[in-house]
């Protein structure tokens, strides 16, 4: 067939047809435009740029793809990748650039098959990077519960771009100081599309360590903020209760006590509001997993006194429901809470457990336990109001579930982190 710059509008409107956009694919693209385009032509759809008369794709070479016809001589990536003298017909569909024809020099293309081709295009663009999404976000997640547990930062960041975008990190390359316009240079000569470099970015900071201080940090701020509350709702009640037995001057000292603890109480609960979580990217999480790593942690950061053991007898337990890299602090805080409750030592027991509604992870240990009575100041009052047990308990209320504390019949204190059953949080 002779490649006519005269289409007819209803010729490429007929072969187009035979598509759906939930089936259209590169390949049947490039069938119906081999019987106007001669080799070797070339269809780019996003990064990617496969080759009209059949072979195999070639990832784009070109960002930001132009929006207008142009001549390949002014575009020396694109002429001497395809080694040939041609132009570039750009395909555009809602407006912007979803890819393009390398066509040679002597092959006009109908403006009616451009403008019939690129809605296509666009349909297989779109639905590329949708599925490219999902798999970034899924690993996302990933990378980040890993980091947390405490994977190296510059192994996790290469193995992930390795097997997400094929981009390699030089060996004498800072991770922490690598940016999105650093990683241009690494690996590959192409440039990075939209999509990629966004997920450089969100994996750079997700397993950034100011990133993850500033999630504990709210945790603890949100904590904190409730214990203080809970505190000065017990001072104002009893403020209010003394002024049944008191007169003369007496009753404006606690008429003072009573405004400053009102006061405080309502800053205490806009710090919590400003400082809690906002959504909880909740997943099946294995709980026992993520206690046996943060008790690895523990023994190599926390543990400097020969005085304490560490016994870990962790089961097996059903999926929970949450997020690995705030379970993971908060446990690692509950165990650094059990150390801080020895200082003359002892022997401090991990366990897990699980009924039909919550999985949990059990701490124990020889301290006293905490004695939340305000009329005595005691070790046991400071260590219910820990910021570690805030973190803790701000980790469980994000996760609608529970941190107990409890006497121990056996002497000293359990703690136990609750969270909901997977089957729970999503029946």
């Amino acid at each position: 067939m002779t490649h006519d710059a005269h289409l007819s509008v209803t010729e490429p409107y007929i072969a187009l047809s035979q598509f759906s956009p939930l089936t259209v694919t590169e390949r049947g693209l490039c069938g119906v435009l081999a019987q106007w385009l001669p080799p070797p032509t070339w269809l780019i759809i996003g990064p990617v740029a496969w080759p009209v008369a059949g072979g195999a794709a070639r990832p784009a070479p070109i960002w930001l793809l132009p929006a207008s016809r142009t001549a390949l001589a002014e575009l020396p990536v694109l002429g001497e990748w395809v080694g040939m003298d041609g132009c570039w017909e750009p395909l555009i569909a809602r407006g912007s650039v979803c890819g393009g024809l390398v066509v040679p020099d002597a092959t006009p293309v109908a403006p009616a098959l451009l403008d019939q081709l690129a809605p296509w295009v666009d349909v297989i663009y779109t639905r590329r990077c949708a599925a490219r999404q999902v798999i970034w976000q899924s690993m996302l997640l990933q990378i980040k519960a890993r980091y947390a547990a405490g994977e190296e930062r510059s192994a996790l960041l290469a193995e992930v771009f390795k097997a997400c975008l094929g981009l390699t990190f030089q060996p004498a390359t800072d991770a922490q100081a690598l940016t999105r316009d650093a990683l241009n240079i690494i690996g590959r000569s192409r440039p990075l599309w939209p999509d990629e470099a966004a997920f450089i970015e969100l994996a750079l900071a997700v397993t950034h360590p100011a990133i993850q201080q500033a999630r504990v940090l709210g945790l603890a701020a949100a904590g904190i903020a409730h214990d203080i509350n809970n505190l000065l709702t017990v001072i104002l009640g009893r403020a209010q209760l003394l002024e049944l037995d008191v007169v003369g001057d007496q009753v404006a000292d606690l008429w003072m006590i009573e405004s400053a603890a009102e006061i405080g109480a309502a800053s205490a609960r806009r710090l919590q509001r400003f400082a809690q979580l906002e959504q909880l990217p909740a997943q099946p999480v294995d709980l026992a997993a993520i206690a046996r790593a943060a008790v690895t942690i523990a023994e190599r950061d926390i543990l400097r006194r020969d005085n304490i053991a560490l016994i870990a007898e962790i089961a097996e337990q059903p999926l929970a429901a949450g997020e690995a890299s705030l379970l993971h602090t908060a446990l690692i805080h509950l165990i650094a809470a059990s150390v801080q409750a020895v200082p003359h030592g002892g022997v401090i027991r991990v366990t897990s457990g699980a009924d039909e509604r919550f999985v949990w992870i059990e701490i124990a240990d020889p301290g006293l336990p905490p004695n939340t009575d305000l009329q005595t100041v005691s070790a046991q009052t400071q260590r219910a109001h820990t910021i570690e047990l805030a973190i803790a308990r701000q980790t469980a209320r994000v996760h609608h579930g529970h941190l107990r504390i409890m006497a121990d019949p056996a002497g000293g204190t359990v703690t136990q982190l609750l969270i909901p059953r997977l089957h729970e949080r999503d029946g």
